[in-house]
C-alpha cells in the first residue's frame, strides 16, 4: 500500500476489527497468512503486482478490495481481479463495504459521495512499526487536491482543493500522533504533512502555521513554488517549525514549463527564493523532470551546470515525464499519435519513457535520465550541498535536517540498480516473480497503448 494509506484505511474499520497493515516499501506481504478481508491501494505501475497478490489470496478464500486513483479510472479491468472496488475517497465507502461484508452482502462496487473534510478521521498511528523504516516520520493530511491545472498531474480535473478544520489537524497532532523514537530521539516531535500542496490556500496555510507555533514541533511539507515567493509566509512557516519543503520545480527550461501548463513557476526568481529559504532555516528540495516537450539535448546536457550556478544540490526527485492515463497530457499525446506502442500500466512509473517528446528521441531521454541520476546524486554534489548550506541558518534542527538530506540526494541512484533496465516502454519486462506468477495464474498485463 502507499505510505500512510494503510493507517487511513485502518482508521475507517470498526473498533472490533483486528487490523494488520503492510507497506511493501518497508516489508514484504506474508503470503502464508490468512485474513478475512484484504484492502489494496497501489500506484499505476504496481497494478500487475497487486493483481497477482489479490488472485493468490482469492484462491485461498480471502476477499480482496482495490481502491485508489488507478482503480477509480479503470473499474472494469480491476473487477476481474478483485472481489470489490472502491471508487473515490475511502471515508464513506470503506465503512459501508465493511458493514456489508460482515452481513455477507458485500457489493462489487462502492462509489458513495465523498465525505466532508470535517469527517476525516485521525490515522491509526498506533499501527506504524518504525523499526521497518527508522527514517520514517508520522504523516498527517491538512488538505487534499490542488488548485492548479498542470497537464501531467493526476489531480487535474479529478480532485478539487479543500482543507480540514485547523482545530481537527492540531488536535490530531497533539493527541493522536505517535512519534519515531529511533536515533536517540532526534526525530521525536517531527512529522510531515502528506498534502499534495499544503499551500493551495495561502490564507489557510498562514492560519495553520499560527496554530502550530505553540506546539513546538518540527515538520516538512510539499507545496507549489509560487508560495515560496511570499517572504512573510515563509518566515511564518519557519516560526511554526517548518524545516523541509519539497517543491516540484520540474524544469529550469521556460519552454518545458510552458508545455506543462505550470505558469506558477517563475524561473527568474529561483536564485533569490533558494537563498532566502535556506537562510530563513528551510531545506528546499526540488523535483525535476526529464523529457518534457520543451526539453532539448542542449538543455539537459547543461542542467547540472545551471544547478551549480544556483548553488543548489538538493535534488531529491528526478523523473521522466509520465503521461498518466487519466491526465490531459495522456489524451493529447494519444491524439497526436506520440504514445509509444504497447505501453503497460507497469511503465507509468515516472522512470520509463512512454511517449515521444517533440525534440528528443526516447533513447535520448533514457540516456539523459541515467546520466543525470549519476551526476546529481554523487558524493561531490552532497559535499557541495553541505558546504554551501550547512551554515546558512541557526534555526533549531536546521543543521540536522541538512545532514540527513544527503542520504535522500544519493537515493536518486537507486533507480539505476537494475543493469537490465532500458527505461523505455516496451523494452523493459515485468519483474521476474510477477511475470512467472502472471503466467501461472493466466493474468494478462493491462496495455494502455
Amino acid at each position: 500500500m502507499q505510505s500512510a494509506v494503510p493507517e487511513l484505511i485502518a482508521a475507517l474499520c470498526p473498533d472490533h476489527a483486528e487490523v494488520e497493515i503492510y507497506n511493501e516499501k518497508e516489508a514484504d506481504v506474508p503470503l502464508d497468512r490468512h485474513w478475512d478481508l484484504v484492502f489494496f491501494s497501489y500506484l499505476h505501475s504496481y497494478y500487475e503486482h497487486t493483481k497477482v497478490l489479490s488472485m493468490l489470496f482469492r484462491q485461498r478464500g480471502m476477499k480482496t478490495v482495490a481502491g485508489g486513483r488507478h482503480t477509480t479510472h479503470f473499474p472494469a479491468d480491476c473487477l476481474q481481479y478483485f472481489d470489490a472496488i472502491v471508487i473515490g475517497d475511502p471515508e464513506t465507502n470503506v465503512p459501508a463495504l465493511v458493514k456489508d461484508f460482515e452481513r455477507g452482502e458485500m457489493k462489487r462496487e462502492y462509489g458513495l459521495p465523498a465525505a466532508t473534510m470535517t469527517e476525516i478521521k485521525p490515522y491509526r498511528y498506533d499501527l506504524i512499526d518504525f523499526s521497518h523504516n527508522r527514517m520514517r516520520l508520522p504523516g498527517i493530511e491538512a488538505s487534499r487536491g490542488c488548485p492548479f491545472t498542470c497537464n501531467f498531474c493526476v489531480l487535474t480535473g479529478h480532485e478539487s482543493y479543500r482543507y480540514r478544520p485547523i482545530k481537527n489537524v492540531i488536535d490530531e497532532i497533539k493527541f493522536k500522533m505517535v512519534w519515531n523514537s529511533h536515533y536517540f530521539g532526534l526525530m521525536r516531535d517531527s512529522f510531515i504533512f502528506l498534502d499534495n500542496n499544503l499551500g493551495g490556500s495561502r490564507r489557510y496555510l498562514r492560519e495553520l502555521c499560527e496554530a502550530l507555533i505553540p506546539l513546538k514541533k518540527i515538520w516538512g511539507c510539499a507545496l507549489t513554488f509560487n508560495v515560496l515567493r511570499d517572504a512573510e509566509t515563509v518566515k511564518l512557516m519557519v516560526a511554526a517549525g517548518c524545516r523541509y519543503v519539497y517543491t516540484g520545480l520540474e524544469s529550469l527550461n521556460p519552454e518545458s514549463l510552458k508545455a506543462m501548463h505550470k505558469g506558477q513557476n517563475k524561473l527568474k526568481e529561483v536564485d533569490v527564493i533558494i537563498r532566502r529559504c535556506f537562510s530563513d532555516g528551510i531545506l528546499l528540495s526540488f523535483g525535476l523532470i526529464v523529457g518534457a516537450d520543451g526539453d532539448t539535448n542542449e538543455y539537459l546536457e547543461r542542467l547540472p551546470g545551471y544547478l551549480a550556478d544556483l548553488q543548489h544540490f538538493s535534488i531529491t526527485f528526478l523523473g521522466i515525464m509520465c503521461p498518466y492515463p487519466e491526465t490531459t497530457l495522456f489524451r493529447a499525446l494519444k491524439d497526436d499519435g506520440r504514445l509509444l506502442p504497447g505501453t503497460m500500466s507497469r511503465d507509468y512509473d515516472c522512470y520509463t519513457v512512454c511517449h515521444v517528446p517533440k525534440f528528443l528521441h526516447p533513447s535520448e531521454v533514457a540516456e539523459h535520465y541515467q546520466r543525470l541520476c549519476l551526476e546529481l546524486a554523487s558524493l561531490p554534489k552532497v559535499a557541495s550541498h553541505y558546504w554551501t548550506k550547512l551554515m546558512s541558518s541557526n534555526q533549531p534542527r536546521y543543521k540536522l535536517t541538512i545532514i540527513g538530506s544527503g542520504r535522500e540526494i544519493l537515493n536518486l541512484r537507486n533507480n539505476l540498480q537494475n543493469p537490465q533496465r532500458r527505461y523505455i516502454a516496451g523494452l523493459d519486462t515485468l519483474e521476474q516473480w510477477d511475470r512467472e506468477m502472471m503466467q501461472r495464474l493466466q493474468i494478462r498485463p493491462q496495455y494502455l497503448s
